[in-house]
């Protein structure tokens, strides 16, 4: 490998390094005040070896470095994120999760029994995994291209799911006619909850320390810990500092034991309600987070980008549209294989709108398009993982619970990774197939490749039209929301207030 080529690899390991950092910073840490570093690092690390991974992809298309370095880089790169995704990541999330009740040392016992029922069930997905020639496996069944091979079955779940559930967002979402109205009235109103919510939590608290604190009172005083003074003084000496104080047995005769077990019974009574109002204290927060990002929406959609946001949005529809009835075609009648998709779409629109009469070489000019067409894909639908997940688990773990953010970084880098590996196993057919040689190449061996896209398309048709139904009813149920809210924003005009 050449000083050159090892220097380039090194600076934009990096940058995606660092551009992972900001990005926590920036998007999932913004709405959590307790931050991991070393959580942060780990998912510095993934996003860059993904990033990484797919930057040599555009190498690879543009021919820019060695072939040999390419191959090496690939092959490295591959490597540490599968040990990343099977080994430190699951020994890392266990014993966070452990030490929260657990001391470190018996915690990083259980992290590595869970590392190992990981690894034992991880190995016997067999039959969810398309078969592995066993001269592939330097090392038998626990070969590599065994381990890519599970991980991209597991990867291309995820990648079908949220693209179906993408396709169907990504219009919804720019389309304005599925913008729900929210006034600045209720958000106050929701924001005066949230704030009423905290109080009440605050004070089931204050009155549970204030009740355990007079329990305790009260017991140090009937078993005599007052001392010698006052009227434990009356048994005179020592003996009445060692025995009961005078105060004590009357307080023993006043306040029976049924009073204590009354005391103890609401103490647990204020903590179940502290517990319940937690939880509405969370679905409060996710509603206000919700209200806030659809009036943002409705301010945006009344601007000349919001105007082209709704363009777009029919534009994507249609789009969703053909990737539903292209999955159909190939679960159905089966896929050509032995051109890219660019290549045929550049050839069918210069036949449309030439009538044959321009002439251009398909194959060279397509790559350049292959290009464009890869990374377009590459950032939008990482963004899009990233911007989806980051929102479902900020709802469903609340707001600045300890704990909640730093599991969050963890589950969107385990993600990230499956993601990334699934991704350029489903690439590889995008590309003309002078590139496919090296994809096959930097992941060690032939995959039954046919098996994951079929798998695709059949879970994207799956995700896709239950994301159209979830989607619409949300959509009916905002409508009929937003005709009740109606009487309560009405303000009364002049004539009607002379009337």
């Amino acid at each position: 490998m050449g000083a050159i080529d090892l220097l380039v690899a090194v600076v934009s390991f990096a940058v995606f390094f660092i551009a992972g950092m900001k990005f926590l910073d920036y998007s999932v840490y913004r709405d959590f005040e307790n931050r991991s570093p070393a959580a942060q690092i780990l998912f510095a690390v993934v996003f860059a070896l993904s990033a990484f991974m797919l930057e040599l992809l555009v190498f690879e298309i543009l021919g820019y470095m060695n072939a040999s370095s390419r191959q090496s880089l690939w092959r490295v790169d591959m490597i540490i994120l599968i040990c990343m995704l099977l080994a430190v990541m699951p020994y890392y999330h266990s014993y966070t999760i452990l030490s929260l009740r657990l001391r470190p040392s018996k915690a990083a016992v259980g992290g590595a029994l869970a590392l190992t029922g990981f690894t034992y069930a991880f190995w016997q997905l067999r039959w969810l995994a398309p078969s592995v020639p066993a001269s592939s496996a330097p090392l038998g069944r626990f070969g590599m291209l065994e381990a890519i091979g599970r991980v991209g079955a597991l990867g291309v779940t995820l990648v079908a799911v949220l693209s179906g559930y993408g396709s169907v967002s990504v219009p919804f979402s720019y389309i304005s006619l599925f913008i729900r109205p929210v006034e600045r009235a209720e958000i106050d109103a929701m924001e005066g909850q949230l704030q009423a919510t905290q109080n009440s939590i605050a004070e089931k608290r204050r009155s549970i320390a204030q009740i355990k604190e007079e329990m305790e009172n009260l017991g140090r005083a009937a078993s005599g810990d007052g001392g010698g003074g006052g009227f434990g003084g009356l048994g005179g000496g020592k003996r009445g500092r060692t025995g009961p104080s005078l105060w004590g047995r009357i307080t023993s005769i006043i306040i029976p034991s049924s009073g204590r077990r009354n005391s103890q019974q609401l103490i647990a009574q204020l903590e179940a309600e502290a517990s319940s109002l937690e939880a509405l204290r969370q679905a409060l927060f996710a509603d206000v987070v919700d209200l806030k990002r659809e009036r943002q929406r409705a301010l945006v959609a009344r601007t000349i980008y919001g105007h082209l946001q709704n363009f777009l949005g029919y534009i994507l529809s249609l789009y969703c549209l053909y990737r539903m009835f292209a999955s159909t075609k190939a679960l159905v009648l089966g896929e050509d294989t032995s051109s890219d998709p660019v290549s045929r779409s550049l050839g069918f629109v210069l036949g449309l709108f030439s009538g044959g009469t321009v002439k251009l070489n398909v194959s060279v000019f397509s790559q350049y398009l292959t290009l464009i067409f890869i990374g377009f894909i590459s950032v939008t639908s990482l963004r899009g993982f990233m911007k989806h997940l980051t929102r479902f688990f900020s709802a469903v773990l609340g707001g600045n619970t300890p704990g909640h953010g730093k599991t969050l970084v963890l589950l969107l880098t385990e993600l990230l990774g499956f993601y990334t590996v699934s991704t350029l196993l489903l690439l590889r057919r995008q590309l003309p197939e002078r590139y496919r040689d090296s994809v096959t190449a930097a992941i060690g061996g032939e995959l039954e490749f046919d098996l994951y896209h079929r798998a695709f398309h059949a879970l994207f048709l799956l995700s896709a039209s239950i994301s159209v139904v979830l989607f619409w009813s949300q959509a009916a149920r905002s409508k009929a929301e937003a005709l009740d809210r109606l009487p309560l924003y009405y303000m009364p005009t002049a004539k009607s207030q002379r009337d």
